[in-house]
């Protein structure tokens, strides 16, 4: 028969592992606002199975436990939530990422609105049709090429934000591959110290939970997989390709392609990575195709414009009698369009008759008539501009849509994820009555072994005196 000690034993594994759960239920509660940290709980398992007794029986010896035994400490998570709302933060990162540029492009355009370039178009056609009017006077046409010369601003600006948008674009990409890079670079360090703590059969639950961490992080910026737990077994990828195993990385690195733009590619061989998601999917759709169609709808606008004033002007006649000339240079387009130097400051040489008799302003007439002239699938300047704004319009709700759908989406799984494994304050202080009860039980245990020892060590031996 196991002997009154052996209870104690036992009574004192329950002490044992009630006091480290409370331990652990306090480092809970210590961790209750931390949206990185996962939970942990102690895991007890049975202690070693003894024989209750020696005699024999028909059924042979009584088996008989030792007591608990502390498990490990592990993390409460849920992998296949976790892989879920990486990929919705990698694709709620772009579409944010692009509904806010978007916003940026509107604001620069600021249509529909008093100081924007339709406006501008408008006084532009209005003033030739003041000059139509009045030929003859001085004041209306030089008030024509101070609208033109607006107008020509206006345009400058435009293309000039869309261009400081491709170049700060390009600033942002070399800005997140750096972070990119210096994060795999901690993921291999991390997982570096994983292991040299789990060699010791201890579970580095912390920096498990700071490189989880560091992989929603990398998560945002590019479209990465996560395979595998440890240290070995521990695999980031990025477009097909390993980016962290172990204690080992690849880093990325920005270079200059023969347009001026960044290009992203391995440091080991130069092979251009493949980005499928996050806000750099969204920094390259922008760069290389959103924009750069902007600018080529803006630019057909302008030389539009210059080409169909240029040519009936050039059929009209001066103040003086002479010729017209270009009123803008020729070939200029929106990023350099602007009055020809031989106009400038010279209204006298607006070819606005047709003839060149005093009142006629018939080719003025006709610039002016311009507004309505199909240019492009029955499109006039006027509405291929309206067209532009459109589009930029139209794609900014679509991005703002898309990004409030995605990020319901991550919300949601941020719930399931923090449900699972957030820690709830309510069930911790569950966990500690329940806790506590189990200690002070285990605690009761040995107070009455140790008086039945008190009782057997006081009175054998006594009887028969």
């Amino acid at each position: 028969m196991p002997s009154t000690f052996f209870g104690l034993n036992v009574a004192q594994t329950g002490l044992f592992a009630q006091r480290r759960a409370m331990d652990i239920l306090g480092y809970n509660v210590a961790h209750a606002n931390d949206p990185t940290y996962k939970r942990q709980r102690l895991v007890l398992v049975e202690g070693a199975v003894l024989a209750q007794s020696q005699e024999a029986s028909s059924i042979g010896v009584s088996p008989f436990g030792s007591g608990v035994m502390m498990g490990d400490v592990e993390r409460v998570r849920n992998a296949l939530i976790e892989n879920r709302m990486r990929a919705a933060t990698q694709a709620c990162a772009n579409w944010q990422y692009r509904s806010d540029a978007m916003k940026q492009l509107e604001a620069t355009i600021a249509e529909p609105s008093d100081s924007g370039l339709q406006s501008d178009l408008d006084t532009f056609w209005a003033s030739w049709q003041k000059v139509a009017t009045s030929p003859e006077s001085m004041p209306i046409r030089g008030a024509l090429l101070e609208d033109a010369a607006a107008l020509c601003q206006r345009m400058h600006y435009e293309y000039s934000q869309m261009i400081r948008m491709i170049q700060d674009l390009n600033n942002e990409i070399i800005s997140r591959v750096d972070r990119i890079n210096w994060m795999v670079e901690e993921l291999a360090q991390l997982n570096k110290q994983i292991s040299a703590v789990e060699s010791g059969q201890v579970h580095a639950n912390d920096l498990e939970n700071r490189r989880d961490a560091i992989v929603v992080e990398l998560s945002k910026l590019a479209s990465v997989s996560q395979y595998g737990e440890g240290r070995e077994g521990f695999i980031v990828t990025l477009g097909g390709r390993v980016l962290v195993q172990g204690d080992k990385y690849n880093p990325l690195k920005c270079t200059l392609a023969p347009n001026g733009n960044r290009t992203i590619q391995w440091a080991s061989d130069g092979e251009e990575v493949l980005i499928m998601d996050g806000e750099l999917k969204a920094m390259l759709d922008l760069r290389d195709n959103t924009i750069p169609s902007y600018l080529q709808q803006l630019d057909f606008v302008a030389s539009s414009l210059v080409e169909r004033v240029n040519a009936i002007h050039r059929t009209g006649k001066t103040l003086t009698g002479a010729d017209g000339g270009d009123f803008f240079k020729a070939g200029t387009t929106a990023a350099d369009i602007w009055l020809d130097d031989s106009i400038i400051g010279r209204p006298e040489l607006v070819a606005a008759s047709a003839s060149g008799s005093v009142g006629d302003g018939d080719i003025a007439q006709n610039i002016a008539a311009i507004k309505d002239i199909p240019i492009l699938n029955g499109l006039t300047i006027n509405q291929l501009y309206r067209a532009l704004v459109s589009d930029i319009g139209s794609a900014s709700v679509v991005a703002e849509r898309q990004a409030i759908a995605h990020r319901v989406s991550l919300e949601q799984y941020s719930a399931q994820q923090q449900s699972i494994s957030g820690v709830s304050l309510d069930e911790e202080m569950t966990n500690m009555i329940k806790f506590q009860q189990a200690y002070n039980a285990a605690a009761r245990m040995i107070t009455v072994m140790d008086e039945m020892l008190s009782v057997m060590i006081e009175k054998t031996g006594v009887v028969g005196r």
